[in-house]
């Protein structure tokens, strides 16, 4: 049976032919007639009157249709998953020796809509459009083929962005305490515990892997303040290449219970020496009396996004600036700031804007010595901008 068929208005061509695989509903000349399509039905995509693409399409999402495959003639089965995944390991296996990383980057693998981060035999997925939903079981089919049935699936679907594609959000409420759900992550020869079903995102950061190893190599005598440490990835780090204290802030007691842990891990019986814990805000402590009696020669903010869309970018860049600025006086005269973003609406340049403003108002100066993106199991989609997220940026504060 034929797909159904989206055609492309002519003044909107070149953006799909010059390579971006999203289709905007005010592109498409016949959108009226598609909305009795199923949410998350594959589709052909027409140029010129020209068969094009082949994708998936939904009416109730801005970008209506997401392109899986430039050749029409192709099925999308279970064999087009089992290339795509196995051309994703192929990559990865050439740049990691442990069976840590993220497997499947979304756009930039050819799946739109899907996320897989690998734990060794499992793999925890989040799925984000309807299209991909609705290919969940053969793409589940395709991961037993490729990993010859020795791998487990685990769906972690909260991302509040499914709302944008009329799918459900499943809320975590934490309190699945399985034994079962904590994993082991080798990364930079340092082996962290992580809980996958009760924790933020899929359960492990991968993106800041590079960052961290740069932290590795320059703590050595150290004081460092780990700001959001979650299970620890960085201030481990730190204690790893020699820091001579590390003090880990979170919100939740049971992030910081896996982030002493894991110091353990590495440090023996005696890591209280070395680690401290605050089970707090970040901005309440940055006000604490008690606690800003400290000074650290590195201070760490790596914050939840702050700007979840275009709308919020202002005050997402004011709250930068902000956290900046009150992380500024406990930092020795000489130290290191690193600021990270997770939103790929806030640019590289406006991210340095803020804390230059950070540093005006603090009567500081400043300069930037290192950034990072993600590593390449975070490969970009290179006609799509919004697969550049993540910004990490290291300055030298005087």
């Amino acid at each position: 049976m034929p797909l159904p068929v989206i055609n492309i208005k002519k003044e909107h061509s070149l953006r799909l032919e010059t390579g971006s695989p999203w289709v905007f509903s005010n592109e498409i000349a016949n959108f009226s007639d598609l909305k009795t399509i199923a949410c998350g039905s594959l589709v052909q995509i027409n140029l010129a009157n020209q068969p094009f693409a082949l994708g998936y399409f939904n009416y109730q999402s801005l970008i209506s249709a997401r392109i899986l495959t430039k050749n029409v003639k192709q099925k999308i089965d279970v064999n087009f998953f089992v290339d795509k995944i196995q051309q994703a390991l192929s990559l990865r296996q050439k740049f990691y020796q442990h069976p840590n990383y993220r497997l499947i980057h979304s756009e930039a693998d050819g799946l739109a809509g899907l996320i897989v981060d690998r734990f060794g035999n499992t793999f925890v997925c989040q799925i984000s459009t309807a299209g991909m939903q609705n290919l969940q079981t053969i793409f589940t089919e395709a991961m037993q083929i490729v990993f010859a049935n020795n791998c487990h699936l685990i769906f972690k679907n909260n991302q509040e962005n499914r709302n944008l594609e009329g799918l459900e959000v499943q809320q975590n409420d934490g309190s699945n305490k399985n034994p079962a759900n904590l994993v082991e992550v080798q990364e930079n020869n340092l082996i962290f515990t992580t809980d996958l079903a009760n924790s933020q995102k899929t359960g492990w950061f991968f993106d800041q892997q590079p960052s961290r190893k740069f932290i590795s190599e320059i703590t050595k005598n150290q004081k460092v303040l780990d700001a959001y440490c979650f299970v620890g990835g960085f201030g481990v780090n730190a204690l790893a290449g020699g820091a001579s204290e590390v003090a880990f802030i979170d919100s939740s007691k049971q992030a910081l219970d896996l982030a002493k842990q894991n110091c353990q891990k590495l440090l023996g019986s005696n890591y209280q020496e070395k680690a401290k814990f605050y089970q707090g805000q970040v901005f309440d402590l940055l006000v604490n009396q008690q606690f800003t009696e400290q000074k650290f020669d590195i201070i760490l903010l790596d914050p939840p996004p702050f700007i979840q869309n275009k709308k919020h970018l202002f005050a997402g860049l004011r709250g930068y600036e902000k956290l900046t600025k009150m992380a500024l006086p406990l930092l020795n005269s000489g130290g290191i700031l690193m600021l990270a973003s997770c939103s790929h609406h806030a640019s590289k340049e406006q991210l340095i804007n803020s804390v230059n403003l950070a540093l005006q108002k603090s009567h500081k100066t400043g300069k930037l010595i290192a950034s990072f993106t993600a590593g390449p199991d975070h490969p970009l989609h290179p006609a799509l901008k919004e697969s550049e997220y993540l910004k990490s940026l290291f300055f030298v504060i005087n």
